[in-house]
């Protein structure tokens, strides 16, 4: 009877090892094919919001109302205590978001009560949802951070 010895691997290839750099280079062609094929696609949207300043004014401003929500939150971290975030976790931070969940029941009753198809009613159904999924799990942060 023959025992097996220990099975033989291939040596781990160098990050500077000919096979890698070969590697290196595939990823980088292909992420600039990659991105060349996503820019011609989205060439002919950018020509359709150009056409309509009032979209492409809010588009801005909305990107830039995200970009200002999210410094803010990154910068919570740095400063230790702010105004807002001990509103939201303190006593009354728990009541304020069980209103915004009946708020946010009350809406999605509302838009399912409108009785649209689902090309009409998708967008803001799933809009909603992340929504909810967002207030829920404010609700149960305030909950437990006190």
């Amino acid at each position: 009877m023959i025992i097996p010895g220990p099975a033989q691997h291939a040596p781990p290839q160098l990050i500077d090892s000919p096979p890698m750099e070969r590697a290196r280079q595939f990823a980088i062609v292909f992420c600039v094919l990659l991105t060349g094929a996503v820019v011609v696609s989205l060439i002919a949207g950018f020509e359709q919001l150009i056409l309509h300043p009032f979209a492409l004014i809010g588009s801005i401003a909305l990107a830039t109302l995200m970009v200002v929500i999210m410094l803010a939150v990154a910068l919570v971290p740095s400063r230790r205590h702010t105004g807002w975030a001990q509103m939201i976790t303190g006593p009354n931070g728990r009541w304020f978001f069980l209103l915004l969940i009946v708020l946010w029941a009350g809406a999605m009753a509302f838009l399912a009560s409108l009785e649209m198809g689902p090309q009409q009613n998708g967008s803001p159904a799933f809009v909603g949802l992340l929504a909810g999924v967002f207030i829920f799990m404010g609700f149960i942060w305030s909950v437990i951070g006190e």
